[in-house]
């Protein structure tokens, strides 16, 4: 009877508390209920009794943690090679090879022909080809520049840089960087050509001195990136502000294969996974970084002071055709490069990654 009573008791106990709470052990059940498919972590290593990771948009929840992990800058993470970058030179090789060709064609080709051609071949005045030649410069830039704007406007969320602004803000940098160059040739040409008789020699500048722009950008962003200054003022595409300053080379990679590729935020993830957790691939493009900066303004001043030394008729062809020289010598030695290095990064990713832990 004694017994009975008790488990009476204990009985209207329980369900007293019950009523009182009933939302605290709901929400417990609740919570207990969405953390059994998680699996348990501590310290990063998962608990025994952990069910397998679930799948989401054919990719594993670990491999979405993984990405989303190093995107955000925390290489600490382990994995066994380095990220893959979704994009295939070798199926954009008829566009790659068109785009070549036309920008050749905007900056050695055209001038030069028509420079050559119509001087030697026609008694027409000076003012008058020039002013031709001056017409047609930057018609592929220009529509290169146009495509980007369109894309990065009318898609938006699928071309901007991560984290970036829904306005005109949204901009890469790549199309920030290379404006700076490119409108200080077009000045060049449009101001030298304007009179009756222009003066030849300054109108074989605007490649050379184009180089040493572009060359002057990339050295003060190869010192803040190699000396890991943060961004305070500016972003540099996918790099916020208050984050280690990249080298461009790696926000042209980013850009140019996200927007004119249309590799889309699908690859700027990719990329940016690929920078943070690869200590050679960020070594690499510093080395690239140097490369291209010091050659840049190496060759733009040598032309320049080339163009100055010899007659006309020969600055015009070193002013417009060294560029386009040098220009194509450092895309082969590129290529040959980053193949080599990217060779050396596969085979050493578990040691360099020991080393930077």
């Amino acid at each position: 009877m004694m017994t009975g009573k008790v488990e009476s008791e204990k009985l209207r106990t329980d369900t007293k508390l019950q009523k009182k709470s009933p939302q605290r052990i709901g929400g417990a059940r609740q919570v207990e209920n969405v953390a059994k498919p998680m699996p348990a972590t501590t310290n990063g290593k998962e608990s025994s009794g952990a069910s397998s990771p679930s799948t989401l948009n054919g990719l594993t929840k670990l491999d979405a943690d993984t990405s989303n992990t190093l995107t955000h800058g925390d290489s600490r993470r382990r994995i066994d090679g380095p990220p893959r970058l979704p994009f295939d030179l070798r199926q954009h090789k008829i566009s790659i090879a068109i785009f070549t060709f036309l920008a050749y064609a905007e900056c050695c080709f055209i001038p030069l022909g028509l420079y050559y051609g119509l001087s030697k071949g026609t008694s027409m005045r000076s003012g008058l080809y020039f002013a031709i030649i001056t017409s047609l410069f930057g018609f592929v830039s220009g529509y290169e520049f146009a495509m980007r704007s369109w894309r990065i406007m009318r898609y938006g969320e699928d071309y901007r840089p991560l984290y970036g602004s829904q306005y005109f803000r949204g901009f890469d940098a790549t199309q920030y960087v290379l404006l700076t160059p490119f409108t200080i040739m077009t000045i060049i040409q449009v101001v030298f050509s304007c009179p009756r008789y222009p003066s030849v020699k300054a109108l074989a500048l605007p490649m050379p001195v184009g180089l040493i722009v572009l060359g002057g950008i990339f050295v003060v962003n190869g010192v803040a990136a190699q000396r890991g200054w943060r961004l305070m003022h500016i972003r540099l595409s996918s790099h916020v502000r208050n984050t280690v300053c990249p080298p461009l080379t790696f926000v042209f990679l980013e850009d140019v294969c996200a927007v004119d590729g249309q590799g889309g935020k699908r690859y700027r993830k990719a990329a940016m996974a690929r920078y943070h957790a690869s200590p050679h691939f960020r070594a690499m493009l510093m080395k690239l970084q140097w490369f291209w900066a010091v050659s840049a303004i190496v060759v733009g001043a040598a032309v320049i002071a080339v163009i100055w030394v010899v007659r006309e008729d020969v600055a015009y062809g070193v002013g417009w055709g060294v560029p386009s020289l040098w220009a194509a010598v450092g895309t082969w030695l590129t290529v040959v490069w980053v193949q080599r290095e990217l060779r050396i990064e596969k085979v050493t990713w578990i040691s360099d990654r020991a080393n930077s832990a």
